[in-house]
């Protein structure tokens, strides 16, 4: 398919200092992170740029595993002329980065992987069997998405919907707000339908990456590493490998936040990530 002039698609949080591009989750487009963004814009110039889901007239054929999502990346940060930057990853986004690093260590000169979809071995081992059998389709997160809800009478009939939802439990308002207009568009009838095509989310969740590993004690630059405390995706045992790999890597993990760590504490996940840069990059 044809690739979106990057300029048309950047998020622009705005921004005074080095530029920082934020790499979003599967289903949660750039302005979910929009409290984050503001916790860090005083210091850096938050972007984000919308993954392949988010393009218009995109087809989850033309993807059929993460790669060409890092592509993307890799194209759309070279044609902005950016280099060096400080790339910033969650869930989906955090693997995006990491191998957006490995392919071209010029991109970025730090990078901050938040609850990245690297998965225990055994567990790999386990998916890689579901494909061989073609079972991927029956897991119970594709199922979910390929079962959500998609239209809404209005944003706030949308709001109440997802306020119910023990998944955003330890979300405010306010981030919730900032998830429900990011995340839908207006229909036709004036009602509001998702922005961000189930079939998409379900394919990423499908086709999550069993060669995470590979190659990752190569990446030289720093790593923070963040993980949610109640993470039912980003292990421990994960994130003692990850350590293991990358020596130069600092991994912290935050109390009272689950994989959704970003906008359920953003705050807390600015502080870290501000405190890392300055010890590493010195003062923005």
């Amino acid at each position: 398919m044809p690739r979106p002039p990057a300029g048309e698609l950047v998020h622009d949080f705005g921004g005074q200092g080095p530029v920082l591009h934020l790499a979003h989750a599967n289903g949660f487009p750039p302005g979910t992170y929009r409290q984050l963004a503001a916790a860090l814009s005083d210091s850096y110039h938050v972007v984000g740029l919308p993954a392949r889901p988010l393009w218009p007239g995109s087809d989850p054929a033309d993807a059929p595993d993460w790669h060409p999502l890092a592509a993307d990346l890799i194209q759309a940060l070279d044609d902005l002329g950016l280099a060096g930057i400080i790339g910033v990853g969650h869930s989906l986004g955090g693997v995006l980065t990491l191998w957006s690093g490995l392919a071209r260590p010029d991109l970025f000169r730090a990078a901050i992987l938040i609850e990245p979809v690297i998965l225990p071995p055994a567990w790999l081992w386990f998916m890689d069997l579901m494909r061989r059998l073609r079972q991927e389709a029956r897991q119970p997160l594709v199922q979910s998405a390929l079962h959500r809800r998609r239209a809404w009478l209005s944003r706030q009939n949308c709001f109440a919907h997802f306020r119910e939802k023990a998944f955003f439990a330890r979300w405010s308002d306010e981030a919730l707000w900032d998830y429900v207009k990011s995340v839908t568009r207006s229909g036709e009838d004036g009602s509001v339908v998702l922005r961000y095509p189930p079939e998409w989310e379900a394919h990423i969740f499908a086709t999550a990456p069993t060669d995470a590993w590979r190659g990752v004690e190569q990446l030289r630059i720093p790593v923070l590493l963040l993980r949610g405390a109640h993470s039912k995706t980003f292990r421990p045992s994960a994130q003692a490998r990850l350590k293991r790999l990358l020596p130069q890597a600092q991994s912290v993990t935050i109390p009272d936040s689950g994989h959704l760590l970003p906008m359920e504490r953003p705050r807390e996940t600015a502080r870290l990530i501000r405190e890392f840069l300055a010890a590493q990059c010195g003062p923005a």
